[in-house]
């Protein structure tokens, strides 16, 4: 059987790590098993492709595992986005992608040893909001102008966060719902007590770039992008995971989509939807 890891030195300096150092040598076999199930999916240039990118690699080999272990049955095609599930003649394709942490004023800096600071919260979601445009923009629009996906058909978004610092620092609604929908900061109301009497989420629809110009926040609310059906999101990676496929996955439906994902359709992780205006949830998670 063909390893993923190969003797050649890459690119991508934590997959030389993993692949080299004793102290993972629990996350490469790790790795070695889901590459095993997941290898008759992967395009020609997945094995060289990982040596540059891992993370992106490592986060398409999860998210088809973690579909594989609810029992989907999985296609894929290197013309058209990542995964495709055929489910009652309806096609449900899933498109992932491992934003990096940017480049120039906007990109979100490393922590550096011994310091605090605020979370980058609107560096991180403009990081997200990237993410979207290019695969829904570019990489969606293109794919029906080529007749890969029809009109009917849903598309989902997969994104994961591993590979932006601080991503991992959440608040009680997830970060990549704050990109989508207009959730601002949570804030807190007190009494002359000291006491909290009230909790709610400034509305904010919009995040500014250093260069003054400004980025939606709300695109869950706009019919223009109508043709997502929902956004996945995960920040697992080849260290960091839970204990069962799939448990770390927030999912949240596309209130104006045009092709809506059925409520439950992958029963992973948590998974959100808009109904009457409020956001409501499922934990799936056992």
């Amino acid at each position: 059987m063909t390893s993923f890891f190969c003797d050649k030195a890459a690119e991508d300096n934590e997959y030389n790590v993993i692949r080299d150092e004793p102290r993972f040598s629990q996350d490469k076999a790790f790795i070695e098993e889901m590459w095993s199930e997941y290898k008759q999916y992967a395009d020609r240039h997945f094995l060289s492709e990982s040596r540059k990118n891992f993370k992106q690699r490592i986060w398409e080999m999860y998210l088809t595992c973690s579909l594989i272990a609810k029992r989907f049955s999985i296609t894929s095609d290197d013309k058209g986005p990542d995964i495709r599930i055929l489910k009652e003649g309806v096609a449900i394709w899933i498109e992932a992608v491992a934003p990096k942490a940017g480049e120039k004023n906007d990109a979100v800096t490393k922590l550096q040893d011994r310091t605090t600071r605020r979370v980058p919260d609107d560096q991180i979601k403009l990081r997200y909001r990237s993410a979207i445009e290019e695969k829904y923009n570019k990489k969606y629009k293109k794919y029906l102008l080529d007749k890969i996906i029809q009109p009917n058909d849903c598309y989902i978004i997969a994104i994961n966060g591993s590979a932006i610092p601080s991503a991992r620092r959440e608040i009680e609604i997830p970060r990549i719902i704050r990109s989508v929908l207009p959730f601002g900061n949570q804030t807190l109301r007190i009494n002359e007590e000291y006491k909290v009497v009230d909790r709610y989420y400034q509305y904010q629809d919009q995040v500014s770039k250093v260069s003054g110009s400004s980025v939606s926040t709300d695109v869950f609310l706009n019919n223009q992008y109508d043709g997502i059906s929902a956004v996945l999101y995960s920040c697992v990676d080849a260290l960091n995971r839970p204990q069962e496929f799939g448990d770390d996955f927030v999912l949240l439906h596309n209130p104006l989509a045009k092709n809506k994902l059925e409520r439950g359709f992958i029963k992973l992780g948590r998974e959100y939807w808009v109904e009457n205006s409020i956001l409501e949830y499922t934990n799936w998670v056992n």
